[in-house]
Protein backbone atom coordinates (compact mmCIF):
# COMPACT_ATOMS: atom_id res chain seq x y z
CA UNK A 1 0.00 0.00 0.00
CA UNK A 2 1.56 3.22 -0.92
CA UNK A 3 2.23 6.21 1.04
CA UNK A 4 -0.28 7.79 0.23
CA UNK A 5 -3.09 5.74 0.25
CA UNK A 6 -2.40 5.19 3.82
CA UNK A 7 -2.64 8.92 4.75
CA UNK A 8 -5.89 9.36 2.01
CA UNK A 9 -7.22 6.04 4.25
CA UNK A 10 -6.09 8.18 7.96
CA UNK A 11 -7.40 11.24 6.63
CA UNK A 12 -10.83 9.69 5.57
CA UNK A 13 -11.06 7.56 8.66
CA UNK A 14 -10.63 11.13 10.72
CA UNK A 15 -12.94 12.78 8.80
CA UNK A 16 -15.91 10.26 9.41
CA UNK A 17 -15.24 10.04 13.23
CA UNK A 18 -14.70 13.67 14.53
CA UNK A 19 -16.62 12.82 17.96
CA UNK A 20 -14.20 9.70 18.30
CA UNK A 21 -11.23 11.48 16.86
CA UNK A 22 -11.51 14.35 19.28
CA UNK A 23 -11.80 12.34 22.18
CA UNK A 24 -8.71 10.50 20.92
CA UNK A 25 -7.01 13.77 21.17
CA UNK A 26 -8.50 14.65 24.24
CA UNK A 27 -6.85 11.53 26.13
CA UNK A 28 -3.69 12.31 24.61
CA UNK A 29 -3.23 9.50 22.53
CA UNK A 30 -0.91 9.47 19.45
CA UNK A 31 -1.61 7.18 16.39
CA UNK A 32 -5.21 8.56 15.79
CA UNK A 33 -6.55 6.51 12.79
CA UNK A 34 -4.89 3.34 14.51
CA UNK A 35 -7.07 3.32 17.61
CA UNK A 36 -10.61 4.24 15.48
CA UNK A 37 -9.05 0.46 13.06
CA UNK A 38 -8.53 -0.87 17.00
CA UNK A 39 -12.35 0.28 18.01
CA UNK A 40 -14.28 -0.78 14.93
CA UNK A 41 -12.25 -4.74 15.58
CA UNK A 42 -12.87 -4.52 18.34
CA UNK A 43 -16.78 -4.03 17.92
CA UNK A 44 -16.20 -6.75 15.17
CA UNK A 45 -15.16 -9.03 17.21
CA UNK A 46 -18.40 -8.48 19.86
CA UNK A 47 -20.50 -8.54 16.34
CA UNK A 48 -19.06 -11.67 15.68
CA UNK A 49 -19.78 -13.59 18.87
CA UNK A 50 -22.92 -12.48 19.42
CA UNK A 51 -23.98 -13.47 16.16
CA UNK A 52 -22.00 -16.74 16.36
CA UNK A 53 -24.01 -17.63 19.34
CA UNK A 54 -26.97 -16.65 17.71
CA UNK A 55 -26.61 -19.14 13.88
CA UNK A 56 -25.09 -21.70 16.17
CA UNK A 57 -27.32 -24.02 16.72
CA UNK A 58 -28.62 -24.33 13.19
CA UNK A 59 -26.38 -26.75 10.93
CA UNK A 60 -26.06 -25.04 7.57
CA UNK A 61 -24.39 -27.66 6.06
CA UNK A 62 -27.35 -29.91 5.93
CA UNK A 63 -29.83 -27.18 5.57
CA UNK A 64 -29.04 -24.59 2.11
CA UNK A 65 -32.34 -23.08 2.03
CA UNK A 66 -31.98 -21.64 5.24
CA UNK A 67 -28.31 -20.76 4.40
CA UNK A 68 -29.37 -18.88 1.44
CA UNK A 69 -32.17 -17.59 2.83
CA UNK A 70 -29.96 -15.74 5.56
CA UNK A 71 -26.93 -15.03 2.79
CA UNK A 72 -29.66 -13.02 0.73
CA UNK A 73 -31.47 -11.58 3.60
CA UNK A 74 -27.83 -9.63 4.84
CA UNK A 75 -27.33 -8.99 1.48
CA UNK A 76 -30.06 -7.12 0.80
CA UNK A 77 -29.55 -5.27 3.96
CA UNK A 78 -25.69 -4.28 2.79
CA UNK A 79 -27.35 -3.57 -0.39
CA UNK A 80 -29.09 -0.83 1.28
CA UNK A 81 -27.16 0.80 3.56
CA UNK A 82 -24.28 0.62 0.73
CA UNK A 83 -26.15 2.67 -1.70
CA UNK A 84 -27.56 5.05 1.42
CA UNK A 85 -23.99 5.35 2.47
CA UNK A 86 -22.38 5.49 -0.88
CA UNK A 87 -24.35 8.69 -1.98
CA UNK A 88 -24.08 10.62 1.20
CA UNK A 89 -19.59 9.69 1.16
CA UNK A 90 -19.44 10.70 -1.99
CA UNK A 91 -21.97 13.24 -3.06
CA UNK A 92 -23.24 14.56 0.21
CA UNK A 93 -20.07 15.60 1.69
CA UNK A 94 -18.40 18.59 0.75
CA UNK A 95 -14.63 17.69 1.17
CA UNK A 96 -13.55 16.49 -2.24
CA UNK A 97 -13.04 19.67 -3.81
CA UNK A 98 -9.91 19.89 -1.09
CA UNK A 99 -8.13 17.22 -2.44
CA UNK A 100 -7.91 18.70 -6.45
CA UNK A 101 -4.70 20.35 -5.52
CA UNK A 102 -3.66 17.38 -4.45
CA UNK A 103 -1.19 14.41 -6.07
CA UNK A 104 -3.84 12.31 -5.51
CA UNK A 105 -5.39 9.73 -7.89
CA UNK A 106 -8.77 9.35 -8.40
CA UNK A 107 -8.44 5.73 -7.51
CA UNK A 108 -7.12 6.33 -4.34
CA UNK A 109 -9.68 8.51 -3.40
CA UNK A 110 -12.24 6.24 -4.30
CA UNK A 111 -10.44 3.32 -2.65
CA UNK A 112 -10.04 5.62 0.75
CA UNK A 113 -13.28 6.60 0.83
CA UNK A 114 -14.86 2.87 -0.10
CA UNK A 115 -13.13 1.76 3.39
CA UNK A 116 -14.95 4.58 5.10
CA UNK A 117 -17.78 3.14 3.11
CA UNK A 118 -16.92 -0.41 4.30
CA UNK A 119 -16.65 0.42 8.10
CA UNK A 120 -19.95 1.87 7.41
CA UNK A 121 -21.81 -1.24 5.91
CA UNK A 122 -19.97 -4.32 7.89
CA UNK A 123 -21.54 -4.65 10.90
CA UNK A 124 -24.85 -5.10 8.67
CA UNK A 125 -23.45 -7.89 6.69
CA UNK A 126 -20.67 -9.59 9.15
CA UNK A 127 -23.28 -12.06 9.99
CA UNK A 128 -22.00 -13.73 6.37
CA UNK A 129 -18.42 -14.66 7.83
CA UNK A 130 -19.93 -16.68 10.63
CA UNK A 131 -22.55 -18.20 7.93
CA UNK A 132 -19.53 -19.09 5.84
CA UNK A 133 -17.55 -19.69 8.45
CA UNK A 134 -20.07 -22.80 10.39
CA UNK A 135 -21.23 -24.21 7.35
CA UNK A 136 -17.69 -25.19 6.14
CA UNK A 137 -17.03 -26.15 9.81
CA UNK A 138 -20.14 -28.20 9.95
CA UNK A 139 -19.65 -29.56 6.35
CA UNK A 140 -16.42 -31.40 7.62
CA UNK A 141 -13.44 -29.12 6.60
CA UNK A 142 -10.61 -28.33 8.64
CA UNK A 143 -10.95 -25.43 11.40
CA UNK A 144 -8.02 -23.27 9.56
CA UNK A 145 -9.15 -24.21 6.09
CA UNK A 146 -12.95 -23.09 6.90
CA UNK A 147 -11.44 -20.22 8.75
CA UNK A 148 -9.72 -19.26 5.59
CA UNK A 149 -12.28 -19.90 2.95
CA UNK A 150 -14.96 -18.34 5.10
CA UNK A 151 -12.60 -14.68 5.03
CA UNK A 152 -11.91 -14.75 1.58
CA UNK A 153 -15.11 -15.72 0.09
CA UNK A 154 -16.38 -12.72 2.73
CA UNK A 155 -14.53 -10.19 1.24
CA UNK A 156 -15.08 -11.37 -1.98
CA UNK A 157 -19.31 -10.95 -1.71
CA UNK A 158 -18.05 -7.31 -0.10
CA UNK A 159 -16.34 -6.18 -2.88
CA UNK A 160 -19.15 -7.43 -5.16
CA UNK A 161 -21.52 -5.39 -3.00
CA UNK A 162 -19.79 -2.24 -3.06
CA UNK A 163 -19.13 -2.35 -6.93
CA UNK A 164 -23.23 -3.06 -7.63
CA UNK A 165 -23.80 -0.53 -4.66
CA UNK A 166 -21.07 2.13 -6.62
CA UNK A 167 -22.35 1.20 -10.20
CA UNK A 168 -26.26 2.26 -9.35
CA UNK A 169 -25.21 5.22 -7.95
CA UNK A 170 -22.69 6.75 -9.76
CA UNK A 171 -24.65 5.44 -13.02
CA UNK A 172 -28.21 7.07 -11.86
CA UNK A 173 -26.41 10.44 -10.77
CA UNK A 174 -24.85 10.54 -14.55
CA UNK A 175 -28.18 11.05 -16.15
CA UNK A 176 -29.50 14.38 -17.34
CA UNK A 177 -32.56 13.02 -15.45
CA UNK A 178 -31.05 13.29 -12.35
CA UNK A 179 -29.08 16.42 -13.15
CA UNK A 180 -32.25 18.24 -13.77
CA UNK A 181 -34.41 16.74 -10.79
CA UNK A 182 -31.28 16.11 -8.11
CA UNK A 183 -33.78 16.13 -4.52
CA UNK A 184 -36.18 14.26 -6.70
CA UNK A 185 -34.28 11.25 -8.05
CA UNK A 186 -32.35 11.02 -4.75
CA UNK A 187 -35.42 10.38 -3.00
CA UNK A 188 -36.27 7.50 -5.54
CA UNK A 189 -32.96 5.98 -5.85
CA UNK A 190 -32.53 5.95 -1.89
CA UNK A 191 -36.63 5.12 -1.30
CA UNK A 192 -36.67 2.18 -4.08
CA UNK A 193 -33.28 0.06 -2.75
CA UNK A 194 -34.52 0.31 0.80
CA UNK A 195 -38.67 -0.52 -0.89
CA UNK A 196 -36.77 -3.53 -2.44
CA UNK A 197 -34.97 -4.59 0.23
CA UNK A 198 -38.26 -4.50 2.52
CA UNK A 199 -40.51 -6.39 -0.13
CA UNK A 200 -37.55 -8.92 -0.43
CA UNK A 201 -37.30 -9.98 2.77
CA UNK A 202 -41.15 -10.11 3.32
CA UNK A 203 -41.52 -12.61 0.02
CA UNK A 204 -38.72 -14.76 1.68
CA UNK A 205 -40.50 -14.81 4.74
CA UNK A 206 -43.94 -15.81 2.71
CA UNK A 207 -42.63 -18.62 1.15
CA UNK A 208 -40.64 -19.80 4.54
CA UNK A 209 -44.54 -19.90 6.08
CA UNK A 210 -46.12 -21.08 3.21
CA UNK A 211 -43.45 -24.69 2.46
CA UNK A 212 -41.63 -24.99 5.93
CA UNK A 213 -40.90 -28.28 6.80
CA UNK A 214 -37.43 -28.49 7.82
CA UNK A 215 -35.52 -26.29 5.11
CA UNK A 216 -36.38 -23.10 3.42
CA UNK A 217 -36.65 -23.01 -0.29
CA UNK A 218 -33.32 -22.35 -1.82
CA UNK A 219 -32.99 -19.08 -3.02
CA UNK A 220 -30.52 -20.31 -6.90
CA UNK A 221 -28.35 -16.68 -6.68
CA UNK A 222 -26.92 -17.61 -3.39
CA UNK A 223 -26.63 -21.51 -3.90
CA UNK A 224 -23.01 -21.13 -5.27
CA UNK A 225 -21.79 -19.45 -2.19
CA UNK A 226 -23.07 -22.52 -0.40
CA UNK A 227 -21.67 -24.71 -2.72
CA UNK A 228 -17.89 -23.11 -2.01
CA UNK A 229 -18.59 -22.67 1.94
CA UNK A 230 -20.01 -26.48 1.93
CA UNK A 231 -17.74 -28.69 -0.98
CA UNK A 232 -14.76 -26.55 -1.99
CA UNK A 233 -12.95 -28.69 -3.73
CA UNK A 234 -15.46 -30.25 -5.40
CA UNK A 235 -16.97 -29.74 -9.30
CA UNK A 236 -19.64 -27.95 -8.20
CA UNK A 237 -17.86 -25.75 -5.65
CA UNK A 238 -14.85 -25.17 -7.99
CA UNK A 239 -17.02 -24.06 -11.00
CA UNK A 240 -19.36 -21.79 -7.87
CA UNK A 241 -15.57 -20.05 -7.69
CA UNK A 242 -14.92 -19.22 -10.81
CA UNK A 243 -18.20 -17.32 -11.26
CA UNK A 244 -17.94 -15.60 -8.38
CA UNK A 245 -14.56 -14.34 -9.29
CA UNK A 246 -15.36 -13.73 -12.96
CA UNK A 247 -18.34 -11.69 -11.86
CA UNK A 248 -16.32 -9.53 -9.36
CA UNK A 249 -13.70 -9.35 -12.27
CA UNK A 250 -16.30 -7.93 -14.73
CA UNK A 251 -17.45 -5.49 -11.96
CA UNK A 252 -14.42 -4.04 -10.87
CA UNK A 253 -14.01 -3.40 -14.93
CA UNK A 254 -16.57 -1.74 -14.83
CA UNK A 255 -16.09 0.76 -11.81
CA UNK A 256 -12.83 1.32 -13.30
CA UNK A 257 -14.24 2.11 -17.23
CA UNK A 258 -17.16 3.94 -16.15
CA UNK A 259 -16.18 5.75 -12.43
CA UNK A 260 -12.82 6.39 -12.02
CA UNK A 261 -12.05 8.28 -15.25
CA UNK A 262 -14.86 10.79 -14.23
CA UNK A 263 -14.86 10.72 -10.12
CA UNK A 264 -13.72 14.64 -10.05
CA UNK A 265 -16.21 15.88 -12.43
CA UNK A 266 -19.20 13.48 -11.57
CA UNK A 267 -19.06 14.06 -7.99
CA UNK A 268 -18.38 17.94 -8.23
CA UNK A 269 -21.23 18.29 -10.38
CA UNK A 270 -23.74 16.63 -8.98
CA UNK A 271 -22.38 18.40 -5.37
CA UNK A 272 -22.31 21.87 -6.97
CA UNK A 273 -26.15 21.46 -8.52
CA UNK A 274 -28.19 23.88 -6.98
CA UNK A 275 -31.84 23.70 -8.00
CA UNK A 276 -33.73 26.96 -7.72
CA UNK A 277 -36.84 26.72 -5.30
CA UNK A 278 -39.37 28.66 -5.75
CA UNK A 279 -40.88 29.81 -1.91
CA UNK A 280 -44.09 30.63 -1.77
CA UNK A 281 -44.36 33.70 1.02
CA UNK A 282 -47.02 33.57 3.45
CA UNK A 283 -47.89 36.72 4.91
CA UNK A 284 -49.10 37.23 8.40
CA UNK A 285 -47.52 34.35 10.07
CA UNK A 286 -46.43 34.91 13.99
CA UNK A 287 -42.70 33.47 14.84
CA UNK A 288 -44.10 30.21 15.96
CA UNK A 289 -45.35 29.50 12.59
CA UNK A 290 -42.04 30.61 10.38
CA UNK A 291 -39.81 28.51 13.05
CA UNK A 292 -42.28 25.38 12.59
CA UNK A 293 -41.65 25.87 8.46
CA UNK A 294 -38.00 26.23 8.96
CA UNK A 295 -37.67 22.97 11.04
CA UNK A 296 -39.74 20.84 8.69
CA UNK A 297 -37.38 22.35 5.97
CA UNK A 298 -34.39 21.18 8.02
CA UNK A 299 -35.71 17.53 7.06
CA UNK A 300 -36.58 17.08 3.89
CA UNK A 301 -33.34 15.99 2.42
CA UNK A 302 -33.87 12.37 0.88
CA UNK A 303 -30.77 11.30 2.36
CA UNK A 304 -31.31 12.31 5.56
CA UNK A 305 -34.53 10.86 5.57
CA UNK A 306 -33.80 7.66 3.51
CA UNK A 307 -30.86 7.12 6.34
CA UNK A 308 -33.05 7.84 9.19
CA UNK A 309 -35.72 5.65 8.26
CA UNK A 310 -33.27 2.87 7.14
CA UNK A 311 -31.33 2.90 10.54
CA UNK A 312 -34.12 3.08 13.04
CA UNK A 313 -37.60 1.80 11.09
CA UNK A 314 -36.45 -1.39 8.89
CA UNK A 315 -36.96 -4.00 11.61
CA UNK A 316 -40.55 -2.61 12.85
CA UNK A 317 -41.58 -2.33 9.36
CA UNK A 318 -40.40 -6.13 8.35
CA UNK A 319 -41.71 -7.32 11.51
CA UNK A 320 -45.39 -5.52 10.84
CA UNK A 321 -45.01 -6.33 7.09
CA UNK A 322 -44.26 -9.97 7.71
CA UNK A 323 -47.20 -10.83 9.75
CA UNK A 324 -49.41 -8.72 6.83
CA UNK A 325 -48.98 -11.55 4.38
CA UNK A 326 -48.64 -14.27 6.15
CA UNK A 327 -51.86 -13.40 8.10
CA UNK A 328 -51.05 -16.12 10.92
CA UNK A 329 -51.31 -14.04 14.28
CA UNK A 330 -54.54 -12.44 15.72
CA UNK A 331 -54.71 -10.64 19.63
CA UNK A 332 -58.63 -10.14 18.99
CA UNK A 333 -59.33 -12.73 21.49
CA UNK A 334 -56.56 -11.48 24.37
CA UNK A 335 -57.87 -11.69 27.88
CA UNK A 336 -58.51 -7.98 29.12
CA UNK A 337 -55.55 -8.70 31.69
CA UNK A 338 -53.20 -8.27 29.03
CA UNK A 339 -54.05 -4.78 27.91
CA UNK A 340 -51.26 -3.35 30.26
CA UNK A 341 -48.46 -5.57 28.04
CA UNK A 342 -50.14 -3.68 24.46
CA UNK A 343 -49.34 -0.59 26.50
CA UNK A 344 -45.76 -1.88 27.24
CA UNK A 345 -45.43 -3.01 24.20
CA UNK A 346 -45.63 0.34 22.78
CA UNK A 347 -43.09 1.96 24.80
CA UNK A 348 -40.96 -0.72 23.46
CA UNK A 349 -41.77 0.15 19.54
CA UNK A 350 -40.41 3.77 20.36
CA UNK A 351 -37.28 2.60 22.44
CA UNK A 352 -36.89 0.68 19.09
CA UNK A 353 -37.52 3.52 16.89
CA UNK A 354 -36.30 6.76 18.12
CA UNK A 355 -32.27 6.34 18.79
CA UNK A 356 -29.24 9.36 17.94
CA UNK A 357 -30.35 8.67 14.20
CA UNK A 358 -34.04 10.03 14.46
CA UNK A 359 -35.16 13.52 13.34
CA UNK A 360 -35.47 15.09 16.34
CA UNK A 361 -32.17 13.36 17.58
CA UNK A 362 -30.44 15.80 14.98
CA UNK A 363 -32.79 18.75 14.82
CA UNK A 364 -30.39 21.16 16.46
CA UNK A 365 -27.41 19.80 14.68
CA UNK A 366 -28.87 20.13 11.31
CA UNK A 367 -29.55 24.08 11.73
CA UNK A 368 -25.45 23.99 11.21
CA UNK A 369 -24.27 27.46 10.62
CA UNK A 370 -27.46 28.81 11.15
CA UNK A 371 -27.43 27.84 14.75
CA UNK A 372 -24.91 30.28 15.42
CA UNK A 373 -27.02 33.00 13.66
CA UNK A 374 -30.23 32.19 15.24
CA UNK A 375 -28.28 33.02 18.88
CA UNK A 376 -27.51 36.70 17.36
CA UNK A 377 -31.35 37.46 16.80
CA UNK A 378 -33.13 38.92 19.30
CA UNK A 379 -35.22 35.95 20.48
CA UNK A 380 -34.98 33.39 23.28
CA UNK A 381 -33.00 30.69 22.89
CA UNK A 382 -35.20 28.60 25.43
CA UNK A 383 -38.29 29.75 22.77
CA UNK A 384 -36.17 28.93 19.91
CA UNK A 385 -35.49 25.20 21.02
CA UNK A 386 -38.84 24.61 22.29
CA UNK A 387 -40.45 25.00 19.07
CA UNK A 388 -38.19 23.00 17.45
CA UNK A 389 -38.18 20.38 20.02
CA UNK A 390 -42.20 20.61 19.46
CA UNK A 391 -41.29 20.43 15.45
CA UNK A 392 -39.65 17.32 15.99
CA UNK A 393 -41.73 15.62 18.42
CA UNK A 394 -44.46 16.17 15.91
CA UNK A 395 -42.67 14.39 13.26
CA UNK A 396 -41.26 11.73 15.46
CA UNK A 397 -44.88 11.26 17.02
CA UNK A 398 -46.30 10.93 13.70
CA UNK A 399 -44.18 7.94 12.69
CA UNK A 400 -44.27 6.17 15.85
CA UNK A 401 -48.36 6.67 15.87
CA UNK A 402 -48.43 4.99 12.01
CA UNK A 403 -46.61 2.45 12.98
CA UNK A 404 -47.98 1.79 15.72
CA UNK A 405 -51.76 1.47 13.86
CA UNK A 406 -50.11 -0.46 11.16
CA UNK A 407 -48.99 -2.81 13.96
CA UNK A 408 -52.52 -3.24 15.55
CA UNK A 409 -54.52 -3.63 12.21
CA UNK A 410 -52.15 -6.11 11.40
CA UNK A 411 -52.03 -8.18 14.87
CA UNK A 412 -56.03 -8.18 14.50
CA UNK A 413 -55.75 -6.90 17.84
CA UNK A 414 -58.76 -5.44 19.62
CA UNK A 415 -59.94 -1.79 19.65
CA UNK A 416 -58.93 -1.53 23.45
CA UNK A 417 -55.49 -3.43 22.84
CA UNK A 418 -54.67 -0.76 19.89
CA UNK A 419 -55.65 2.42 22.08
CA UNK A 420 -53.78 1.14 25.01
CA UNK A 421 -50.50 0.25 22.33
CA UNK A 422 -51.20 3.76 20.37
CA UNK A 423 -51.04 5.79 23.99
CA UNK A 424 -47.68 3.42 25.30
CA UNK A 425 -46.07 4.45 21.90
CA UNK A 426 -46.98 7.90 22.22
CA UNK A 427 -45.62 8.31 25.73
CA UNK A 428 -42.45 6.23 24.63
CA UNK A 429 -42.27 9.20 22.38
CA UNK A 430 -42.50 12.00 24.24
CA UNK A 431 -39.84 10.71 26.76
CA UNK A 432 -37.14 9.11 24.45
CA UNK A 433 -37.77 12.25 22.27
CA UNK A 434 -36.66 14.61 25.22
CA UNK A 435 -33.93 12.06 25.68
CA UNK A 436 -32.12 12.43 22.19
CA UNK A 437 -33.09 15.71 21.73
CA UNK A 438 -30.95 17.46 25.03
CA UNK A 439 -28.28 14.96 23.83
CA UNK A 440 -28.32 16.46 20.45
CA UNK A 441 -27.70 19.90 22.21
CA UNK A 442 -25.08 18.41 24.66
CA UNK A 443 -23.53 17.01 21.75
CA UNK A 444 -24.45 19.84 19.27
CA UNK A 445 -22.20 19.76 16.03
CA UNK A 446 -22.81 22.85 13.65
CA UNK A 447 -19.52 21.70 11.19
CA UNK A 448 -20.76 18.67 10.05
CA UNK A 449 -20.62 17.74 5.93
CA UNK A 450 -22.41 14.68 6.20
CA UNK A 451 -24.96 13.12 8.13
CA UNK A 452 -23.05 10.00 9.17
CA UNK A 453 -20.90 12.38 11.51
CA UNK A 454 -24.53 13.53 13.47
CA UNK A 455 -25.36 9.70 13.65
CA UNK A 456 -21.98 8.16 15.30
CA UNK A 457 -21.90 11.15 18.15
CA UNK A 458 -21.05 10.13 21.43
CA UNK A 459 -21.41 6.32 21.48
CA UNK A 460 -20.03 5.99 17.78
CA UNK A 461 -21.05 3.07 15.31
CA UNK A 462 -20.71 0.68 18.16
CA UNK A 463 -22.77 1.95 20.55
CA UNK A 464 -25.37 2.71 18.05
CA UNK A 465 -25.39 -0.91 16.39
CA UNK A 466 -25.80 -2.29 19.79
CA UNK A 467 -28.72 0.26 21.08
CA UNK A 468 -30.60 -0.95 17.96
CA UNK A 469 -30.04 -4.89 18.74
CA UNK A 470 -30.01 -4.28 22.24
CA UNK A 471 -33.62 -2.29 22.42
CA UNK A 472 -35.37 -5.30 20.53
CA UNK A 473 -33.54 -7.93 23.02
CA UNK A 474 -33.80 -5.87 26.07
CA UNK A 475 -37.56 -5.31 24.72
CA UNK A 476 -38.43 -8.87 24.06
CA UNK A 477 -37.16 -9.96 27.35
CA UNK A 478 -39.26 -7.37 29.44
CA UNK A 479 -42.57 -7.76 27.29
CA UNK A 480 -41.80 -12.23 27.87
CA UNK A 481 -41.14 -11.82 31.62
CA UNK A 482 -44.69 -9.14 32.18
CA UNK A 483 -46.19 -12.14 30.17
CA UNK A 484 -45.17 -14.68 32.33
CA UNK A 485 -45.55 -12.42 35.40
CA UNK A 486 -48.94 -12.34 34.68
CA UNK A 487 -49.93 -16.20 34.26
CA UNK A 488 -48.10 -16.77 37.60
CA UNK A 489 -49.10 -13.74 39.78
CA UNK A 490 -52.42 -12.50 40.19
CA UNK A 491 -52.56 -10.09 37.51
CA UNK A 492 -54.39 -6.55 38.86
CA UNK A 493 -51.12 -6.69 41.20
CA UNK A 494 -49.04 -6.95 38.85
CA UNK A 495 -50.44 -4.92 36.49
CA UNK A 496 -50.52 -2.26 39.13
CA UNK A 497 -46.89 -2.34 39.98
CA UNK A 498 -45.91 -2.06 36.54
CA UNK A 499 -48.30 0.78 36.03
CA UNK A 500 -47.13 2.78 38.93
CA UNK A 501 -43.18 2.01 37.74
CA UNK A 502 -44.31 3.64 34.64
CA UNK A 503 -45.86 6.24 35.80
CA UNK A 504 -42.75 7.38 38.44
CA UNK A 505 -40.06 7.18 35.92
CA UNK A 506 -42.02 9.39 33.06
CA UNK A 507 -42.89 12.05 36.25
CA UNK A 508 -39.02 11.67 37.46
CA UNK A 509 -37.92 11.51 33.51
CA UNK A 510 -39.97 14.50 32.62
CA UNK A 511 -39.16 17.02 36.36
CA UNK A 512 -35.11 16.14 35.45
CA UNK A 513 -35.09 17.08 32.15
CA UNK A 514 -37.16 20.11 33.07
CA UNK A 515 -35.22 21.25 35.81
CA UNK A 516 -32.16 20.78 34.66
CA UNK A 517 -32.43 21.47 30.70
CA UNK A 518 -35.47 23.46 29.68
CA UNK A 519 -35.62 26.03 32.92
CA UNK A 520 -31.72 26.76 32.64
CA UNK A 521 -31.78 27.31 28.81
CA UNK A 522 -31.77 31.24 29.14
CA UNK A 523 -29.23 31.46 32.08
CA UNK A 524 -26.13 32.95 31.69
CA UNK A 525 -23.14 30.14 31.90
CA UNK A 526 -20.90 30.60 34.84
CA UNK A 527 -18.46 30.92 32.38
CA UNK A 528 -20.27 34.04 30.84
CA UNK A 529 -20.49 35.03 34.16
CA UNK A 530 -17.16 35.27 35.08
CA UNK A 531 -16.24 36.85 31.64
CA UNK A 532 -18.50 39.51 32.46
CA UNK A 533 -16.89 39.95 36.00
CA UNK A 534 -13.47 40.11 34.08
CA UNK A 535 -14.98 42.66 32.13
CA UNK A 536 -16.94 45.20 34.99
CA UNK A 537 -13.34 44.78 37.24
CA UNK A 538 -11.29 46.14 34.04
CA UNK A 539 -13.88 48.91 33.06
Amino acid sequence: MSKQLKALIAVSLRYSNPQVTDRLRKKGRKNLSQAIINQYLLSGLVFLAVYGSMLFMTNFAKMPGTFTYFATLFSLLGLSQGVSVIYNIFFESKDLGSYLPLPFKQSQIFIAKNIVVALSVVPFIIPLLVLFFLTSLKSGLNIILALFISVALFIVVLLILFAVCSLIVFGLTRTKVFQKHKKLMTTLLLWVTMGLVIIGIMFMNQDTADSYVTDRNIILPMLPLFHITHAPFSSTGLLSLVGIIALLLILAFLVKWQILPQLYEQVTNISSTEQVVRRVHKKNQNLQQVLRRYNFELVKNPSLITQVLSSSLVFPVVFIATFAMNGDLSLKDLPIKFAGVAFFCGLVLALMTINQTSFVGNLISLDGENYTYMQTLPISRKDYLVEKFKAGLLIQGGITLILALAAGVVLKASLLFILAFVIGAILGTILLSQFYFVRDYRLLLVDWTNFSQLFLRGSGRVGLIFMMWGSMIVGALLIGGYVLLLNLVNATLVNGVVAAAIVIVSFGFIYYYRHNFWQKLDQVSWQRKIDLARQKKMK
